[in-house]
């Protein structure tokens, strides 16, 4: 069986030979000095070639928005379980031939002995690869899943035309005792109201949403919530989470889930439909207009892209990006971080048990730090028996914080394979997948310039908005206010915004 003069075989050349042909094919031959067969040399060429071409990859990659850059590439991210792939098969067929070569010709238990180590090794060696490739292409399809594969369209704002919020008539008509008013102006002040820009800058036209030399990238979020006794989904949560591209100075708005008359620029058949505004409150858009899907557009994800136009116009600040997420499915994105920390101030009772709970959830919440796994997080996250959608919104931001801490590098390696799966169920966006690496480099200016700690918050709630009767004027002011506070009228007066409470996580 020995393929040359001086060819090495026994129980320690065996193992040695099938360890070198893990590490890199056809070296085993050579430490055991067996000529290699012409599939051995192709293999061994092969796994060169899948080596230099990962590591081009992945050396590279030093940083969460480098590593962002390769998953936006399909056919880069896709290489890569391929690469790993051929790794594990040239490896497991070279040190299959090279052991067999150099087992032990006698001695049953030599020969029992060399084969079980052999194995051993090569499983060791080889599944972690086949392990890794599965990752990849688990993690790919949610990522196809999530993200858009085509460009997003940015929700632009025009100035506040003839509605007056808190005055229609519950089919969307205007009443005959409408007060006059002409376009531009806010029709409860009589004030000049324009889409919001910075200071000295001209207002966005733009249909693209590029984030290279772009103002500020504005992200609808959305927390989607079916619930018991509701037709559909509806979004509880409303948040526009605002960046600096250059600086990573970030501010949060939050728009109430019970605001009526939400907004939509003219001209758009959702302003035709709703000429003083949506006839429900807010929370309502994402179900009505996925059933009439041709008053956003018609594609699948009309309803988000519904409530981008609405708090466009609302805020007067372009809506780039929505990102939806149901927040029945992200019990299983905390499970999978293994659960996440949050204290909860103030005691409250338990909404009861919540859809997709694995458990029972108690009676009530007490005061002190807990540790939610994530049926508890979903509850405390939806309970507002106790006070109100206001505070409800405090707690929602909380567990998101609470989520976000928890998702160190150790929660994302153990459990990575159950958080790209609850990840891919639960959330759904229009951020193109080849923004992957813009939008990481954002986060990246979002945590230097000092992260949740550093953001600026507005919430429209009362008392600076009531939900039933705002002003146009007023809403677009203290978006102002908390997007550019430098140059905000009155400095810290009434114009700016107060902070929200911190979570402690």
């Amino acid at each position: 069986m020995q393929s040359s003069r001086g060819s090495r075989s026994g129980l320690g050349a065996c193992i040695a030979a099938v360890t070198c042909s893990v590490l890199l094919p056809g070296l085993g031959h050579l430490v055991a000095r067996v000529r290699m067969r012409a599939a051995v040399v192709v293999a061994t060429l092969v796994d060169i070639a899948a080596m230099l071409g990962l590591f081009a990859v992945v050396g590279p990659v030093h940083s969460k928005s480098d590593l962002a850059d390769v998953i936006a590439d399909r056919r880069v991210f896709v290489g890569i379980a391929v690469g790993l792939v051929v790794l594990a098969v040239t490896r497991l067929g070279t040190a299959a031939d090279i052991g067999w070569r150099t087992r032990p010709r006698e001695g049953r238990a030599a020969i029992g002995l060399a084969g079980a180590a052999a194995f051993i090794v090569t499983f060791a060696g080889v599944v972690p690869m086949v392990v890794a490739a599965g990752y990849v292409w688990q993690t790919d399809h949610a990522v196809e899943q999530v993200f858009a594969s085509h460009d997003a369209t940015t929700a632009m704002p025009g100035t506040v035309g003839s509605e007056v919020p808190g005055d229609t008539t519950p089919d969307g008509s205007a009443p005959s005792s409408a007060p006059d008013s002409t376009p531009g102006t806010d029709p409860a002040t009589g004030d000049s109201v324009a889409p919001v820009t910075a200071p000295g800058t001209a207002p966005a036209t733009t249909l693209a949403a590029p984030l290279v030399g772009q103002e500020r990238v504005n992200v609808l979020l959305l927390g989607g919530d079916a619930g018991p006794g509701r037709w559909s989904l509806r979004t509880d949560s409303m948040v526009v989470v605002s960046i600096d591209p250059a600086t990573g100075d970030t501010a949060m708005i939050s728009v109430p889930r019970n605001l009526q008359h939400l907004p939509f620029p003219a001209g758009t058949a959702l302003a035709a439909a709703f000429p003083h505004g949506f006839t429900d409150i807010a929370n309502a858009v994402y179900p009505y207009v996925n059933q009439r899907r041709q008053l956003a557009g018609g594609g699948d994800d009309a309803g988000a892209q519904a409530i981008k136009l609405g708090v466009a116009q609302l805020l007067g600040i372009p809506i780039n990006y929505y990102v939806l997420v149901d927040m029945a499915g992200f019990v299983g994105v905390v499970d999978a971080l293994g659960g996440i920390d949050v204290y909860v101030p103030t005691r409250v009772p338990a909404p009861g048990n919540p859809p997709k709970s694995k458990h029972p959830v108690p009676a009530w919440f007490e005061v002190g730090q807990h540790h939610f796994d994530g049926t508890l997080a979903l509850a405390y996250s939806r309970t507002r028996e106790a006070d109100s959608d206001y505070f409800r919104m405090t707690r929602q931001r909380c567990v998101l914080a609470g989520i976000a801490a928890a998702a160190t590098p150790g929660a994302l390696a153990t459990g990575l394979g159950d958080l790209v799966d609850a990840f891919g169920a639960a959330v759904r966006t229009d951020i193109p997948r080849d923004r992957l690496g813009d939008m990481a480099h954002l986060v990246e200016r979002y945590s230097s310039a000092g992260g949740l700690a550093a953001v600026r918050t507005l919430q429209l709630t009362p008392p600076l908005i009531q939900p039933a009767q705002w002003s146009p004027s007023r809403v677009r002011q203290l978006v102002v206010g908390v997007l550019y506070p430098q140059k905000a009228t009155g400095g810290n007066g009434s114009g700016s915004p107060p902070l929200a409470t911190s979570c402690r996580v």
